[in-house]
């Protein structure tokens, strides 16, 4: 066998079988212990990622109405799950232009909204103010609309 000597001294390099076993078992362990905490992360990400949608969303809805100077809207539909983005301009003549589906979240719940939507003018507020809430396995987000159309998120 040829074995690489250390220029400075003359000590074999490499590992042994036992060290790298060693190593293998402490990975596996860690990865082990590391699982587990994903998984009681995961409805956590799930929520904030749902959020940051509907709070995309509501911000579009309201950049629609503003530069197309027509009434949009994000109707709530909280027993589905869902909500849509609609062109509200005429009531007989609605046009749907998104349609989200949650099937991650467990519950939307909206409060204060008139006919659970938030019905953005041409100058970008909103007709009424009201908050949305999302609840995943027990943990809740809240997203607040104010009346002038601003959107945020509430602290917990």
């Amino acid at each position: 066998m040829n074995y690489e000597f250390c220029k400075c001294c003359s000590v074999k390099r490499g590992f042994t079988l036992i060290e790298m076993l060693i190593i293998i078992g402490i990975i596996a362990v860690l990865v082990g212990i590391g699982i587990p905490v994903f998984k009681g992360f995961q409805p956590v990400l799930q929520l904030n990622g749902a959020v940051r949608d509907l709070v995309t969303d509501l911000r579009y809805a309201q950049q629609l109405a503003v530069t197309e100077q027509l009434e949009h809207c994000v109707r709530f539909f909280p027993e589905d799950r869902e909500y849509k983005i609609i062109q509200c301009q005429n009531p007989g003549a609605e046009e749907i232009l998104k349609t989200i589906s949650f099937q991650e979240i467990n519950s939307i719940t909206v409060a204060d909204f008139s006919d659970n939507e938030a019905r953005y003018n041409p100058y970008g507020s909103v007709k009424k103010d009201g908050t949305v809430t999302l609840e995943v396995n027990g943990k809740t987000k809240t997203i607040e609309v104010r009346p002038s159309g601003f959107v945020r998120i509430k602290k917990d």
